[in-house]
């Protein structure tokens, strides 16, 4: 026999209009938090269905979130998003909604969806996913035809009264210069990416800034490696920076890229019989890590688990229950910021050079 509302309703002991309202999210019910985790959690164990055909007639909403997204090549956006559909479908079937997810190749067709859904009214809100030259234009697309939206990125300035998530970059890069320093290196270089996306000036004014901030003084341009996420490139200026005097060399060393980077420098380091490390032998590193990441040889500290799925996991319940309003929390800009702990290593040998290697 199917779950009513009324069954809902009289398992708490509440009227039947305030159980309704807070699981439509309908404007204007207030019920402490306390309350509306009972009626979602007793909803949930009676396994009450809501009759959506119903509800859209009588208050014109879908109890539908769209997630839409312009699709990435590469392996690592694949998994990324999949993590993100469950997150989102999670936080959003504890509110009573569907999730809608659809994605496509093109800026223009994720466009025109856009529209679609925004003239057919077959969403009550919409989830933009991407890199903000892309998300920047669909939001603003969205807020001109008065479509609620979260977006993922870095919009404070341009766009400050949007609801957004992402993670503290200019906090992320001064933590790991902290760590770095910490240990008592103070010839500091970076290596970052060479992309124009919103998040790579984050990391790289972060850096700069802390830098200024603990030691006075602007960094040498010379010290900076921004590169595509390869290998190669990175191994070249890594070995620039090595083969300078020893008191005008880099020791210590913070990273705003991919595990390329962190690849390239144990590999020039061992080169020379060096490991990264703890130790006052040691050249020290601290930074940003995509999944899968291990050192090779010695030890680091590393910013892991920073997938988008755990980004959504921080956030999305309160921009969600902001887009579905469950509550009246008015800050509607979020930023995670990670926590930097010991990356996993093989702790491999590392030789020692031959005789006029560098010392």
């Amino acid at each position: 026999m199917r779950t009513r509302l009324k069954d809902v309703a009289e398992r708490l002991n509440l009227s039947p209009s305030l159980v309704s309202g807070v699981l439509n999210g309908r404007d204007k019910v207030w019920a402490s938090p306390e309350t509306r985790t009972r009626i979602f959690e007793v909803a949930k164990s009676l396994n009450y269905q809501p009759n959506t055909a119903a509800q859209a007639l009588s208050s014109g909403k879908s109890s539908t979130v769209a997630l839409v997204y312009r699709r990435l090549q590469g392996m690592n956006y694949r998994l990324a998003y999949t993590g993100l559909v469950d997150v989102f479908s999670d936080e959003l079937q504890e509110r009573g909604y569907d999730l809608r997810v659809s994605n496509f190749g093109t800026q223009e067709e994720v466009l025109l969806n856009l529209r679609k859904l925004a003239n057919s009214r077959a969403c009550d809100a919409v989830i933009l996913w991407g890199r903000e030259a892309d998300t920047e234009e669909q939001g603003e697309l969205l807020e001109s035809l008065g479509v609620p939206f979260i977006v993922k990125g870095r919009h404070e300035v341009r766009h400050p009264d949007w609801h957004q998530l992402d993670f503290d970059h200019e906090w992320t890069m001064a933590n790991a210069l902290e760590s770095v320093l910490k240990l008592g290196h103070t010839k500091i270089a970076y290596l970052g990416f060479a992309s124009d996306d919103g998040f790579v000036h984050s990391l790289r004014r972060g850096y700069i800034e802390a830098h200024e901030k603990a030691l006075g003084f602007t960094p040498d341009p010379f010290f900076f490696g921004e590169f595509e996420d390869e290998l190669e490139p990175n191994e070249k200026r890594i070995t620039e920076w090595l083969q300078l005097p020893e008191d005008q060399r880099p020791t210590g060393f913070v990273i705003g890229s991919g595990n390329f980077a962190w690849h390239a420098l144990e590999g020039c380091l061992a080169r020379v019989g060096k490991t990264l490390g703890f130790g006052v032998d040691n050249s020290a590193a601290a930074g940003v890590v995509s999944c899968f990441f291990t050192l090779m040889f010695g030890e680091a500290m590393a910013y892991q688990g920073i997938e988008v799925d755990k980004l959504a996991r921080f956030g999305s319940p309160e921009l969600l229950d902001l887009l579905v309003s469950i509550n009246t929390r008015q800050e509607k800009i979020m930023r995670f910021r990670p926590e930097l702990t010991p990356a996993p290593s093989l702790k491999l040998d590392v030789q020692k050079p031959a005789q006029g290697g560098v010392k």
